[in-house]
């Protein structure tokens, strides 16, 4: 009879701890992520609970506010034996035309075709040189099925994500727009390629990088025309190496 009591025990703690798990309330996680240091969300008005909830979210670098994602968001996580399943949509579909999909299991991550569209002022949070440039404009991210092997440390599957700029600005500058540029990322088994080309605009910009053991690589340059150099003297000096009329992107 005591051996019976004692699996019933626990049976009833492992219930009452799910059952404790899943009512873990939308607002404990935005607390949680509101003490992170560095760049980081901010959930206000949340509702739900951590698995199936909605808030509105911003985002903050030093005390200080990046933006605020347009609309509302809202997030479902659900368990399966192949790991977690997850979807995140917004009420505002000029910033995510459509839900994410996405799941993580033991030792890979899937996402789903998606596309973000969002303005370039939210590159701030990523540091250097960003914070420097501070950069106008709008940005469009769009990528394809993405499937990531932690223990391969590469994609299972051909993956392109492009990153297209329209109408870029920087503090450092008057001239505006700056230009346009598409940044396209390649990734596959073997590694990755990084394509950066310009549209139009006065600042011309293009490179190639590559991803090799774990390390990314990049060389490109930047050019303008004499009567437009004396104004973007400051921004070239910030982006790379001078060498004549040229400007040498290395990183």
């Amino acid at each position: 009879m005591r051996r019976h009591s004692g699996w019933i025990w626990l049976l009833f703690s492992c219930v009452l701890g799910l059952t404790l798990l899943l009512d873990v309330p939308a607002t404990w996680v935005a607390q949680r992520l509101a003490r992170q240091p560095g760049v980081k969300l901010l959930l206000t008005n949340a509702e739900g609970v951590w698995w199936d909830g909605s808030a509105d979210i911003f985002l903050l670098s030093a005390q200080q506010t990046l933006g605020r994602i347009p609309g509302r968001v809202h997030w479902h996580v659900g368990l399966s034996p192949r790991g977690l399943h997850w979807m995140v949509e917004d009420s505002d579909t000029a910033f995510m035309p459509q839900p994410l999909h996405g799941r993580l299991g033991w030792s890979v991550l899937q996402l789903q075709t998606g596309q973000l569209n969002f303005p370039a002022a939210l590159l701030l949070g990523l540091g250097a040189p960003f914070n420097t440039l501070q950069l106008g404009g709008a940005l469009q991210l769009q990528w394809n099925d993405l499937e990531w092997s932690f223990t391969e440390r590469s994609a299972r599957q051909l993956t392109t994500v492009t990153l297209q700029a329209n109408n870029l600005s920087s503090r450092l500058t008057p001239i505006k727009p700056l230009g346009s540029y598409i940044l396209r990322l390649s990734l596959g088994p073997l590694g990755g390629r990084l394509d950066l080309e310009t549209g139009a605009g006065p600042l011309q910009l293009q490179g190639q990088g590559s991803l090799g053991r774990g390390r990314w690589g990049f060389d490109g340059t930047a050019t303008a025309s004499d009567a437009q150099l004396p104004q973007l003297l400051g921004l070239l000096s910030i982006l790379g190496r001078r060498d004549g009329l040229v400007t040498h992107l290395h990183y």
